[in-house]
């Protein structure tokens, strides 16, 4: 046997190798199913929402992902990113870009990183990260996921399909003007929070049974975080289009049922 056909074999096996062992990491990147990650809260709010919440207004969210740690971390801090910099900002593994979102929701108010002392005062409940010189909040945490009516992409669900993260997150929204509600027709109910595009749109394949519209109101829609014993959990829904919905309403009292 010639030294190139050696050459080409010894080549062709170390690239089988490294695909196994990419397909091993990227395995062990994914989220656990809510069987597999045991969890369960309550679906009573976590955190009341006091009558003098210091309401802050929001923007473009400049998101990023530390990959292991699965831990979203957005621009924050005192040194944040600049807006004109976000679409050259470049950053390198375990980092990633989050999906671009436009947020829908017109206030909101930051309790806390998921990881800070429950009982935690001012600056002690932010979590601030350092990376590529500028300072990023510790945002939210994917804890698992569940797919629906069946498993699909995990960042970018098929047409007809959804898929519904739980993370921690301790945050207020509130919508002032009218939101886009999703239900599933059984008591579960969602207000889409952000898209890809900045402009929300009905027109998406759902799964039977499910609907979008636009609802319009008077008084405010304020969401807060479920759980117990100062939990922060949110149900997080994504579909085709990359619109993104918060649970605001369940019909059983846990999650799951």
């Amino acid at each position: 046997m010639n030294k190139k056909r050696w050459f080409v074999i010894i080549a062709l096996a170390i690239v089988a190798v490294l695909g196994v062992l990419l397909y091993a990491f990227i395995q062990s990147l994914a989220l656990p199913t809510l069987e597999e990650a045991g969890l369960r809260y309550r679906t009573t709010q976590a955190i009341p929402i006091p009558d003098d919440v210091d309401w802050g207004s929001i923007g473009f969210a400049k998101e990023l992902i530390h990959q292991p740690e699965s831990m979203v971390v957005v621009d924050g801090g005192p040194n944040p990113v600049p807006d004109q910099e976000w679409d050259d900002f470049k950053p390198r593994f375990p980092w990633s870009k989050n999906i671009d979102r436009n947020i829908l929701f017109q206030k909101t108010f930051f309790i806390r990183s998921p990881y800070a002392p429950m009982d935690c005062s001012g600056s002690n409940c932010l979590i601030i990260r350092e990376y590529k010189d500028y300072t990023w909040l510790e945002l939210a945490q994917p804890a698992a996921v569940d797919y629906i009516p069946g498993e699909t992409n995990f960042l970018k669900p098929d047409p007809g399909y959804l898929v519904v993260k739980v993370i921690r997150k301790c945050q207020f929204l509130q919508f002032e003007d009218g939101f886009y509600r999703l239900t599933d027709g059984r008591g579960n109910f969602y207000a889409m929070h952000a898209t890809e595009t900045g402009e929300p749109t009905t027109e998406v394949v759902l799964p039977p049974g499910w609907t979008v519209k636009r609802i319009d109101f008077v008084q405010p829609l304020t969401l807060s975080p479920f759980g117990s014993d100062g939990e922060c959990y949110f149900n997080m829904v994504g579909d085709h289009l990359g619109q993104g919905y918060h649970q605001y309403i369940y019909a059983a009292e846990t999650y799951p049922e």
